[in-house]
């Protein structure tokens, strides 16, 4: 057994195809193919069920497969260490952000990240919680920018707590001003699978779904749309508090503060326990924090809302 045999079985799980993989490998079919055979013929198994379209492991070969990841995911760490990496930070780190972070913080220290760490390649990911911590755990993604705690595996390192708030485009019934209670009738949420949705569920005791009192639904994982039909639709949503600073001055002004004990979310960054190049983290960290007012890193007397 070896470690190309291990890179190619992961290879064929995440690809589905002997091509593609062999593609990503760099090698070609029939000798990705021959490698994959002489595995399985050491461990009297068959990996994946040929006649599948498109290519999926067996049942027995989910366990061998995952145990493979973690394997090589140890040899990173291993070769970084043995490079000297885990004290640079160069060579490249992929990050995943969740989208009701990513266009509201990553524009505030990215580029002077990048020009302090010019050797540094970043790719980013956008996309939910759930993608990113398979992605963590799979070795496809490095680094996570999260609202946590998650409860699970992963190494948490809490940078800040943001105040999230009432946005609220719905008047008294006496049309005298804007109601600046939560409506749970007129809440727009985001679609289900953004830790958002799930925390504004644990503030109002709500039932999950994308739209409260209503037999319409719209899923979108953008901030900006769900204020959009909040105001364009006479309704309510919830907002975290760097999601402010973008709005229309107009639009700030229907912007409430939620009853104390007032709720935060905890942002953080989230690596598996392999990922050795601690360099990197505690870069984006002293970068992050350095553009994030010194109000919003003290956790003390906060009410954090679960996901």
């Amino acid at each position: 057994m070896t470690i190309t045999q291990l890179e190619y079985i992961v290879a064929l799980a995440d690809f589905q195809s002997f091509s593609k993989a062999a593609d990503f490998c760099c090698v070609s079919q029939p000798s990705l193919s021959m490698q994959v055979q002489k595995l399985e013929d050491e461990l009297n198994m068959t990996l994946f069920d040929r006649k599948a379209k498109p290519l999926v492991p067996t049942v027995e070969a989910r366990d061998i497969i995952n145990k493979a990841r973690a394997i090589l995911s140890e040899s990173k760490s291993i070769l970084s260490l043995s490079k000297g990496w885990s004290n640079q930070v160069n060579g490249s780190v992929s990050i995943g952000v969740i989208p009701t972070i990513a266009p509201y913080l990553m524009p505030k220290f990215l580029a002077d990240f990048q020009l302090k760490y010019p050797d540094l390649s970043i790719q980013i990911a956008e996309t939910t919680t759930a993608n990113i911590k398979k992605g963590i755990k799979e070795g496809k993604i490095d680094i996570g920018i999260l609202v946590t705690p998650l409860n699970d595996s992963l190494v948490e390192i809490p940078l800040y707590y943001e105040e999230l708030f009432l946005y609220s485009n719905v008047w008294e019934e006496d049309g005298s001003k804007l109601k600046s209670t939560l409506d749970p009738a007129k809440l727009w949420l985001l679609e289900e699978g953004h830790c958002l949705s799930s925390q504004v569920n644990s503030i109002c005791n709500l039932p999950t779904g994308p739209l409260i009192g209503t037999k319409m639904t719209y899923q979108t994982g953008s901030m900006e749309t769900i204020v959009r039909l909040a105001d364009q639709g006479f309704g309510q949503t919830i907002i975290p508090q760097m999601f402010v600073d973008y709005l229309d001055p107009k639009l700030k002004e229907k912007v409430y503060t939620l009853p104390e004990p007032k709720p935060v979310r905890e942002v953080a960054l989230v690596h598996a326990p392999s990922y050795s190049r601690k360099a990197i983290v505690k870069a984006l960290e002293v970068e992050i924090l350095a553009h994030i007012p010194d109000s919003w890193k003290q956790a003390e007397e906060r009410n954090i809302i679960p996901i």
